[in-house]
């Protein structure tokens, strides 16, 4: 018996996701998803964007749920194409970190996160929005959306993870970050680097927002106003244990609605959405407050 009798799943898959090595345990994910009742359609993703026109089309034929097996960058296009349909998320990780996955609660193993058809529950969850795209996790502006769009896709499915880091370094160390400004109802702020997070977890053993909640209706604003290089080397050391929210150059607050725009140099200022380029600055960030339902344990 599935979770709230959901019958035609529509089941989205990136084939590269995680380097592709889940690919041989495809056929046991079906297996299992039709085992509890569910009549299971399969949609494979190629092009960036796809899984969002996959998804969107899967709420339009009256699928009962979509369920996105990849990573987060996945998930994330998935989301795009459900988000406010009240059709449900049900999440199989099969990418490189899964932070959504780890987030939820959702096992990282995947067939273990299948069974949740069968015994899990449906609950709701907040996503933010950058301009009209939406993110479950967090949108990030300057530096780490620098790094996605530098990261070199063969190190990622070698180093997984920890390719973030390898990539990130050079990245960093260039300093060349324009000066942005963070307009809220609450205060502005100027600063070089911007995560705005719907969810504590951002990825590794980092939480840039870890005071944030995707049930609260906020978004979590951390912003690091200075950019020499032992300051920015203290905030990562200092993210790494959750400290960097006492950092004497980070503001931290929470709102509903932020305006992001370059204030200082020319360069163009990238946005990463949950691992995935979005656009580029002047941009808009909201919260939309249950926006998402999603089968959780």
């Amino acid at each position: 018996m599935t979770v709230a009798g959901i019958k035609h799943v529509v089941a989205v898959w990136n084939p590269e996701s995680g380097g592709g090595q889940f690919r041989h345990e495809l056929p046991l994910m079906i297996e299992l998803l039709e085992s509890y009742g569910a009549d299971v359609e399969q949609r494979v993703t190629g092009d960036a964007g796809e899984a969002t026109e996959l998804a969107r089309a899967a709420v339009a034929d009256g699928a009962d749920a979509v369920c996105a097996i990849g990573g987060d960058g996945t998930v994330n296009e998935v989301i795009n194409g459900i988000a406010e349909s009240d059709v449900p998320l049900i999440i199989v990780p099969a990418g490189t970190v899964n932070v959504l996955a780890l987030e939820l609660g959702i096992p990282l193993d995947p067939a273990d996160a299948c069974r949740l058809v069968d015994g899990g529950n449906l609950s709701w969850m907040d996503l933010g929005k950058a301009g009209e795209r939406y993110f479950a996790l967090m949108a990030g502006v300057g530096m780490d959306a620098a790094i996605v769009q530098s990261m070199n896709p063969t190190l990622k499915k070698v180093l997984r993870e920890a390719a973030f880091v390898v990539q990130g370094i050079p990245t960093v160390l260039s300093g060349r970050f324009p000066k942005v400004r963070v307009e809220t109802v609450e205060r502005t702020v100027e600063g070089y680097f911007v995560v705005l997070g719907n969810a504590a977890n951002y990825g590794g053993a980092f939480a840039i927002t870890p005071r944030a909640s995707i049930r609260d209706g906020l978004l979590d604003v951390c912003v690091l106003e200075d950019l020499s290089p032992l300051s920015t080397l203290r905030y990562w050391l200092a993210a790494a244990v959750q400290s960097h929210t006492t950092h004497p150059n980070v503001d931290y607050w929470r709102t509903r609605e932020a305006a992001v725009t370059v204030i200082e140099g020319d360069d163009e200022v990238l946005v990463q959405t949950d691992g995935e380029l979005a656009g580029r600055l002047p941009m808009r960030f909201s919260i939309v407050p249950r926006a998402l339902r999603v089968v959780v344990p």
